[in-house]
């Protein structure tokens, strides 16, 4: 599999003492199915057995650059 693009990196603030990492990365599974990988560092423990990934306004722009220029998908809007 292919290395995983990224498309957006941040910090927050998740207690007075911590700041979590965050990086959105896109990934091409096969040539229909594009994957978003949300990857957090810094909380203690994620619990649940859904998951939801937030997407900012820039990190769709990138993500759709990338599906076309990257992954070919010439056929989706801006």
């Amino acid at each position: 599999m292919e290395e995983p693009i990224v498309i957006g990196k941040d910090r927050f603030k998740i207690g007075e003492d911590e700041t979590a990492r965050r990086e959105l990365r896109v990934i091409k599974v096969d040539d229909n199915v594009i994957q978003l990988q949300e990857e957090v560092h810094g909380i203690i423990a994620l619990v649940g057995a859904s998951s939801s990934v937030n997407l900012k306004r820039e990190e769709l722009k990138n993500l759709i650059k990338v599906a076309k220029e990257q992954f070919g998908w010439s056929d989706i809007c801006e």
